[in-house]
């Protein structure tokens, strides 16, 4: 019905259709959906520290370098000093070191190349999760299991909310990796704790108080409150997130 030059432009119209539709589709969902925007990021960094040595094989705790985490917005990336605390000494004359080395001699800091990024107009709040008993897991991954780290979570706001709707299902507990964990099994171990430290106080011990109505009114008995140590983390089963727009949101 058509000649050959016809039809060997149809068939290209036709796989080119095919080409953009493909093209946009992929693009699409790779950057949009919330299950794999960002997901497996992994720059190159200006100095080849693994995280499965350090955090996996020599167990050092994520919070020996990211300090003040339980405390602060940020999680804060570790001062050269931090490193040079064990590589004054230890392979101290390895090429690897060579850049830590210089910046701690110079005092220029190490140019690190951000994994984890979130917009400006995102507030997350690393404190308020880790008080949480939230584990660095939840949103990093196993990161000590990581030669090069690798965002493994989208950090996407669906992403986000799907957590805090369901967190039973997503949050990692906190684990002695971490660091972060220093609270107690229990509001009973935690007075037991104040009232061994302080008995001349009399705190830890369970108060309550008798509302002291007309007789014949009732008589009312409750607890006065648990009992809490300062800078301690006290144990939290895991609860709903917030999901009004002001709470993740300027």
């Amino acid at each position: 019905m058509f000649t050959e030059k016809t039809n060997r432009r149809t068939k290209k119209t036709i796989l080119a259709g095919i080409a953009l539709i493909s093209f946009v589709g992929i693009s699409s969902y790779f950057g949009f959906d919330n299950a794999v925007t960002d997901v497996g990021y992994r720059p190159e960094q200006p100095i080849p520290f693994s995280h499965k040595l350090h955090a996996g094989e020599l167990q050092i705790k994520c919070m020996y370098c990211h300090t003040s985490v339980e405390k602060s917005k940020h999680s804060t990336v570790p001062a050269t000093s931090t490193c040079m605390n064990c590589h004054i000494a230890v392979k101290a004359e390895s090429p690897k070191i060579a850049k830590v080395k210089e910046s701690w001699e110079t005092g220029k800091p190490i140019e690190w190349r951000k994994v984890h990024k979130l917009p400006d107009y995102v507030n997350f709040n690393h404190a308020r999760h880790i008080r949480a008993r939230i584990d660095c897991a939840s949103c990093h991954g196993e990161v000590e299991k990581m030669g090069v780290v690798t965002q493994v979570k989208p950090l996407s706001m669906g992403w986000c909310l799907d957590c805090h709707r369901n967190p039973q299902q997503h949050v990692v507990p906190a684990r002695e990796i971490s660091g972060i964990f220093t609270g107690l099994d229990s509001y009973e171990e935690t007075a037991q704790k104040i009232k061994s430290e302080q008995p001349s106080r009399g705190e830890g011990r369970w108060a309550a108080m008798k509302d002291c109505a007309i007789e014949g009114a009732g008589v009312y008995e409750h607890e006065l409150g648990k009992a809490s140590v300062a800078g301690l983390v006290m144990p939290k089963k895991l609860a709903l997130g917030p999901e009004n727009c002001g709470a993740c949101h300027y």
